[in-house]
């Protein structure tokens, strides 16, 4: 099914307000729209109707009954031109204030990563003049490249007085806002991810998922997906891999490495590895068909992470079944359970890292895919983090009036 498009503001009367059926709006920005679609879907299945404001990556996503997308962004691509680029942001950011501005709607709930200085602090401040409230996600506690005194100072703003509740996905991601940024504690909430609901053709077994991709079915696949950016520790596995080799194993690597550097530096490595360890390798945007292959023909997803909060990847490979080996990272670890959904190694140990894959790689069948499936939806399903998502939204629905942007508020 997919969701009502609309381009114009729709507003609701005050009795919509009364019922309880006023629709809960979501900030998608240029994030991720897997995950924008996951929680408004999540958001439909319990009950309650979404206005997603986003833009044209979101368009052909299949919402379903219940959600309406709001493309006031429109193209999500950054213009050649600075000029171009700020009127197109000019036009978007008049058509969201208009629309949150007219919305009866009491709380406005950002799951995406938008832009610090333009949406949260601009948006955010025009917002809570307006009286609106302000649920955001903080998928990182700060920019992965950019952990700057600038930044820091404008997060700070940000987490202590612009937002009313944050989410986190972990505990770990709550204990450091708390002590860096000295957030109050009841104002940071940690919900689960998520687990994704993504394309699954029963017909696409192991067996023909790699035999797709040119695999040997006698392999031990280990999937390194999703963006390739130094802080993902890419490197740093290949590494460990050429100095201690696991015999039958084929790293599988698929994703974009944007930077044109980067990706030099990690092909380089990749070609010099490749006389001890087995790589398949494409550092390009990976195609969305050729996922569901990707997940299906790995016996392990790898997420070695130097750096970092938390990770979907992790839960798109929960969905299709699949153990995950991550390094003891922010809360990467906190959703694993060893012996059945994976398991967890000190980041930047080569050594350990090494280990506990050769582990995991001799003991495969203790992972099985239905318990693994099983477990992600019941104890991590995007149902059970929107409910209480909306319960937050509950205590949020009193006004917040410009006496709380002054003094700052906590639920």
């Amino acid at each position: 099914m997919n969701a009502t498009l609309d381009t114009q503001p729709r507003m609701e009367s005050t009795q919509d307000y009364e019922r309880d059926v006023l629709p809960r709006i979501i900030l998608g920005s240029g994030f991720q729209p897997d995950y924008v679609r996951e929680v408004a879907n999540a958001y439909a299945r319990i009950g309650k109707r979404i206005q997603v404001v986003g833009g044209d990556m979101h368009a052909a996503l299949a919402f379903e009954d219940g959600v309406t997308l709001l493309n006031y962004r429109g193209n999500d691509k950054r213009e050649t031109s600075a000029v171009r680029e700020l009127l197109k942001l000019a036009a978007y950011y008049g058509r969201l204030l208009r629309f949150v501005a007219a919305s009866p709607c009491p709380v406005v709930y950002d799951v995406s990563i938008g832009r610090p200085l333009l949406r949260c602090l601009l948006m955010y401040s025009m917002f809570r003049l307006l009286g609106k409230r302000i649920i955001y996600t903080a998928h990182n506690i700060l920019p992965h490249d950019g952990p700057t005194l600038l930044n820091r100072i404008i997060y700070r703003i940000i987490y202590r007085a612009l937002t009313d509740a944050i989410i986190v996905h972990g505990q770990t991601l709550k204990e450091r806002l708390i002590a860096e940024f000295q957030v109050a504690p009841d104002k940071v909430h940690v919900i689960s991810h998520g687990t994704y609901h993504p394309p699954d053709e029963r017909n696409l077994t192991r067996a023909v998922a790699r035999d797709r991709l040119g695999l040997p079915h006698e392999a031990r696949v280990a999937l390194f997906f999703g963006l390739q950016r130094p802080y993902k520790g890419t490197e740093f596995a290949l590494q460990a891999l050429c100095e201690s080799p696991v015999p039958g194993l084929i790293a599988l690597i698929r994703g974009d490495a944007g930077d044109p550097v980067y990706r030099e530096r990690l092909m380089g490595l990749i070609r010099k590895v490749s006389l001890h360890v087995t790589v398949d390798a494409r550092l390009e945007p990976v195609p969305e068909p050729e996922m569901e292959l990707l997940f299906k023909a790995s016996d392990i997803v790898v997420l070695p992470y130097l750096e970092g909060s938390q990770s979907g990847i992790q839960y798109m490979a929960y969905a299709y079944g699949r153990p995950v080996l991550a390094s003891a990272i922010g809360s990467l670890g906190e959703f694993i359970v060893p012996g059945l959904t994976g398991e967890t190694f000190p980041g930047g140990d080569a050594s350990a890292f090494v280990t506990a894959l050769r582990s995991m790689v001799a003991r495969l069948e203790d992972y099985d895919e239905r318990r693994i499936k099983s477990t992600a939806y019941t104890d991590f399903s995007f149902e059970a983090a929107v409910r209480r998502v909306d319960s937050i939204f509950e205590q949020l629905r009193r006004p917040a009036g410009l006496s709380a942007f002054l003094g700052g508020s906590t639920p």
